[in-house]
């Protein structure tokens, strides 16, 4: 399983629709994939799985999304999975963002979609840049701890 690397900028077309980077349609190709899987992801963005990182999710799931509440347990798996959609590729390589997801998202015109190794996040320009402010932030604090 590839991951799912990059940052690449496009535009929300008016029928809601938005290319998918190349690299990534290669990766759906060489699974043999029929389609992506889109929900929505933590911080308001959506998420953007392969079909392999789709199915060890639903696989690993049950440790992944481990809470020692149950009743929590259950209403997250609930919200994650009730809220995946197929997002299979049009000829011209782009896929249709449903309205719930643009809106759960705030998504407008212009979005970011970066690689986050077993997924891809899709994000408003704008929030992105709030979010990449802040990792930024978040990955000097951490230089001096860690060594990559």
């Amino acid at each position: 399983m590839p991951a799912l690397i990059g940052t690449y900028e496009y535009t929300l077309d008016p029928k809601n629709r938005v290319f998918v980077p190349p690299r990534y349609r290669e990766a759906l190709a060489a699974e043999k994939g029929g389609h992506f899987i889109l929900s929505m992801g933590f911080d308001r963005c959506l998420y953007l799985f392969l079909p392999s990182q789709w199915e060890r999710l639903i696989t690993d799931s049950k440790d992944e999304l481990q809470l020692s509440h149950k009743g929590k347990q259950r209403a997250l798996r609930r919200f994650i999975f009730s809220n995946a959609m197929e997002a299979p590729l049009d000829d011209q390589g782009r896929i249709l963002v449903p309205q719930v997801l643009k809106d759960f998202a705030g998504l407008r015109r212009d979005v970011v979609i970066l690689g986050s190794g077993t997924k891809a996040e899709i994000w408003d320009k704008r929030s992105h840049a709030s979010q990449h402010a802040s990792g930024h932030k978040l990955f000097r604090q951490l230089s001096d701890k860690l060594d990559l």
